[in-house]
């Protein structure tokens, strides 16, 4: 009997408008290659440090929020490809809960980020893995151009 493993794609979902356009890069790829998805947001607690008497309901706060924008966006990439994204929610450093996530979850086969849309900044995360790490980071990394259409997208998936 072969095992045969399913592959997930992973996307990081934050406040930016270019984290749709990896979404939906990521969604219709792994639909076209019979791919899972997994959406991650990450609550980075030192935001909630400098509150010391709301810190805790400011971090329940900012958990609810993740799980209300996961659910939206699961929701809409089952109304658009009928998959069923898993969603993760982690507390930390971003990059080092994306690293964190992969090590712990083998099944993730590629890392979809998007590119911020201003000119000589491609956003944190972009810049982040695309320099000194690139070169030990555990998977490959899929960029998508943060200004590209929907049309475009679902033509290069």
């Amino acid at each position: 009997m072969v095992n045969v493993r399913i592959r997930k794609f992973l996307v990081v979902v934050d406040n930016t408008t270019e984290c749709h356009s990896a979404i939906n890069y990521a969604s219709q790829r792994a639909v076209r290659t019979g791919r899972k998805l997994t959406l991650l947001r990450v609550i980075d607690p030192s935001d909630f440090h400098h509150w010391l008497g709301v810190g805790k309901l400011m971090k329940q706060e900012a958990e609810a929020e993740a799980s209300i924008v996961l659910e939206r966006l699961s929701l809409l990439v089952n109304q658009e490809t009928g998959l069923i994204p898993e969603i993760i929610i982690r507390h930390g450093q971003p990059s080092s809960e994306i690293i964190n996530l992969i090590k712990e979850d083998k099944a993730i086969s590629l890392l979809v980020l998007a590119a911020g849309t201003e000119l000589n900044n491609p956003g944190p995360l972009v810049s982040n893995f695309t320099g000194t790490k690139s070169g030990i980071f555990p998977i490959p990394i899929t960029i998508v151009p943060g200004h590209l259409s929907e049309k475009t997208i679902i033509e290069l998936t």
